[in-house]
C-alpha cells in the first residue's frame, strides 16, 4: 500500500469539514454517556481510573458509565460493533475498523499506539532457542468466537513481522489455531488458552504480550525464545505490526447531537499523557491495575513508554500506521474494499478538543 510521504497528502486526512457553527447545547434530561478502553494502557483508563470524567460533569445532567462493569451481553456487543448508543470507545483499532465498515455508526477522533513487550515462548522442553527455529513449528494463533476476532488479527500480524524478520517464509510454519472467548468478554482467557495449548502439545510457540504475558510465561514455567522490548518496538519501524493500535471513536449520533460534550471528553483524553509524564509512579500503577498485573510486570512490559503510549494525535506517522491495518483487513476481505478513512475521520473535533478543557 502506498505510504503517505508528504503534508499535502496528510491534508487530505487532516483537513476540517466545513460546517456551520454549532451552538453549545444544554440537554434538559439527564444523559448517559458510555465509555469503552482495552485492559491495557489508554488514556482513558488512566483517567477513569481517577474518576476525571465524573468531575467533569459533575454539576451537569450527564452521567458517565463502564462498559467493563456491566454484564449486559448487548452491551458488551455494542461496543465491539459500535451499536451501543452514546458509546466512547479508546481501543484496539482493528476492531474499530472492521465496526465502521459494518455499520459506518462511529466517528474516529485521535489514535495512539500502545507499546509493550511481546514475548515469543515454547515448552521449556522444546528445542527452540532462537527466531530462526520457528522454521517447520506449528505457530499458535488465537480465534475468539463471533464475527470478528482481534487477537486473531493482532496475532496473525505479529507472526507475520517476526517471519519476515527473520526471512522465514509462511510456507516454512504452520497455523495452529486456538480457539477463545468471545472478544466482548473483559479480560478473557486468550492468553491461558494459547499457554494451555502449548503445555498440551497443540501447539509449539505463542506470542505473549505485555505485562500479563510476562506473568504468564513465568507462573508456566515458559522459554522465552525472544522478547521484543517496548522501546525497540517503538524504535524499529520494521516492528510495526507488533505495536498496539488504538483508535478513539465515538457514536456518531452522539457526536452530532453533543460536540461540545465529546471534545470536552476528548480534551481530557489529551491531558492524559501529560499527567502522566509528571506522574510516572502513580501512572505506571494504574497501567497495572488495568491490566491486573503486578506492578513489577508493568514496570517490565511498559519500560518507562507509559506517558509516550498514552499520548493521543492525528500526526501522519499515526495515520500511516492506520492505512497499513486497514489495507492488511482489506486484503483479508475483514473490510469493505470501498471503505475509506478519510470519511470516517473527524480532525476538527480533536483542535476542539486541545481547547475544551482549560490548562
Amino acid at each position: 500500500m502506498e505510504k503517505l510521504r508528504d503534508s499535502d497528502n496528510a491534508k487530505e486526512y487532516l483537513m476540517p469539514i466545513s460546517r456551520p457553527s454549532v451552538p453549545v447545547k444544554t440537554p434538559t434530561t439527564p444523559q448517559s454517556i458510555w465509555y469503552a478502553r482495552c485492559p491495557t494502557l489508554t488514556a482513558l483508563g488512566l483517567i477513569a481510573n481517577r474518576g476525571v470524567l465524573q468531575r467533569e460533569f459533575l454539576r451537569e445532567n450527564v452521567y458517565i458509565v463502564s462498559v467493563r462493569e456491566n454484564s449486559t451481553p448487548q452491551i458488551r456487543q455494542g461496543h465491539l460493533d459500535h451499536t451501543l448508543p452514546n458509546l466512547i470507545r479508546e481501543a484496539d483499532a482493528a476492531t474499530a475498523i472492521w465496526s465502521h465498515g459494518l455499520n459506518e455508526k462511529s466517528r474516529l477522533l485521535a489514535l495512539g499506539h500502545t507499546f509493550h513487550a511481546v514475548s515469543v515462548v515454547t515448552r521449556s522442553s522444546q528445542p527452540i532457542d532462537s527466531l530462526k527455529d520457528l522454521v517447520g513449528r506449528r505457530l499458535s494463533v488465537p480465534k475468539e468466537a463471533g464475527a470478528f476476532s482481534p487477537a486473531q488479527v493482532r496475532t496473525l500480524r505479529a507472526w507475520e513481522t517476526i517471519l519476515a524478520l527473520r526471512n522465514i517464509p509462511v510456507r516454512d510454519i504452520e497455523w495452529a489455531p486456538v480457539i477463545a472467548d468471545h472478544p466482548s468478554v473483559p479480560f478473557g482467557d486468550v492468553a491461558r488458552r494459547e499457554v494451555e495449548a502449548l503445555l498440551g502439545g497443540q501447539t509449539d510457540v505463542a506470542i505473549l504480550y505485555g505485562a500479563k504475558g510476562i506473568e504468564l510465561a513465568r507462573n508456566a514455567h515458559l522459554k522465552v525464545v525472544h522478547r521484543f522490548e517496548a522501546p525497540e518496538i517503538q524504535s524499529d519501524p520494521r516492528l510495526l505490526g507488533l505495536v498496539e493500535q488504538r483508535a478513539v471513536t465515538v457514536d456518531g449520533t452522539l457526536l452530532d447531537a453533543r460536540d461540545d460534550l465529546v471534545a470536552r471528553v476528548l480534551g481530557n483524553l489529551l491531558e492524559a499523557a501529560d499527567w502522566a509524564a509528571a506522574f510516572p509512579k502513580e501512572a505506571l500503577r494504574h497501567a497495572a491495575l488495568e491490566g491486573k498485573v503486578e506492578l513489577d510486570d508493568a514496570a517490565a512490559a511498559y519500560d518507562g513508554l507509559v506517558a509516550q503510549g498514552a499520548q493521543l494525535g492525528l500526526e501522519l506517522h499515526r495515520l500511516e500506521a492506520l492505512e497499513n491495518l486497514h489495507g492488511w483487513l482489506k486484503n483479508r476481505h475483514l473490510v469493505p474494499e470501498s471503505h475509506q478513512i478519510a470519511s470516517w475521520l473527524r480532525p476538527e473535533i480533536l483542535e476542539s478538543a486541545r481547547h475544551a478543557v482549560p490548562a
